[in-house]
């Protein structure tokens, strides 16, 4: 699992762990040692802030720094001295979200998946996976492909959930349902129901649909009526 070591005040502490779908750890715990974590989310306004930087910079540690519209010169500091991936508003919590996941696609990126079975292997792209669930029956996850197909492998669902998560494109929809956000072409509220490009869908609650609207940002970069 990706860990994304944050050093911000308490209540934006808490306001991400509740929105945002990521192991965050507080640095700022006696325990945690910096080889620890993945990347950095740390507020300008922290303790000792050009020193933590210089370390994690130093293990090569992508670090995101939050700070307000009154930090200009500071952000462009930054950057122009290389140390820092990204500087975000701390109010912006999508575009934080969007640039760990930018961070975590740079380095650990992937965009095909090796599935293997036991007689069945195949490498299949996140594109061709509309969704992903599993079958207590046959204790497999399946992968719900384009076309129709399914391959199942006998893994845990919740280690095929750990992998995916870490991704942008793939969004856990309830206990035992994945789904490929790339590939949804209308929710519909009336139904029930997940709509995906193929004409294929599933069915689920009108909660689930409005978390799915708000957690992946549908309406972000788009023309709205």
């Amino acid at each position: 699992m990706i860990k994304i070591g944050i050093d911000v005040d308490n209540n934006l502490k808490v306001l991400l762990s509740d929105v945002l779908n990521y192991d965050f750890i507080d640095i700022r715990q006696n325990d945690i040692s910096p080889e620890d974590i993945n990347i950095l989310v740390i507020d300008i306004n922290s303790n000792d802030l050009e020193e933590k930087i210089s370390t994690y910079f130093n293990l090569n540690i992508s670090i995101i720094v939050l700070l307000g519209k009154e930090n200009i010169r500071e952000m462009r500091e930054f950057f122009l001295k290389g140390v820092v991936k990204d500087c975000i508003l701390r109010q912006d919590i999508f575009e934080l979200e969007e640039s760990i996941q930018t961070q975590i696609n740079t380095t650990y990126g992937q965009t095909s998946l090796y599935l293997s079975d036991t007689y069945k292997r195949a490498l299949v792209e996140f594109s061709d996976v509309n969704y992903i669930t599993y079958s207590s029956t046959t204790r497999k996850t399946e992968f719900h492909l384009k076309g129709n197909e399914i391959f199942s492998i006998k893994r845990n669902f919740s280690e095929v959930e750990e992998k995916l998560v870490l991704t942008k494109v793939f969004f856990k929809l309830d206990r035992g349902t994945i789904i490929n956000t790339t590939l949804i072409k209308f929710l519909d509220y009336k139904e029930e129901q997940i709509i995906f490009k193929t004409g294929e869908f599933i069915y689920t609650s009108k909660m689930k649909l409005k978390e799915l609207e708000d957690r992946c940002n549908l309406k972000k970069g788009t023309i709205i009526f």
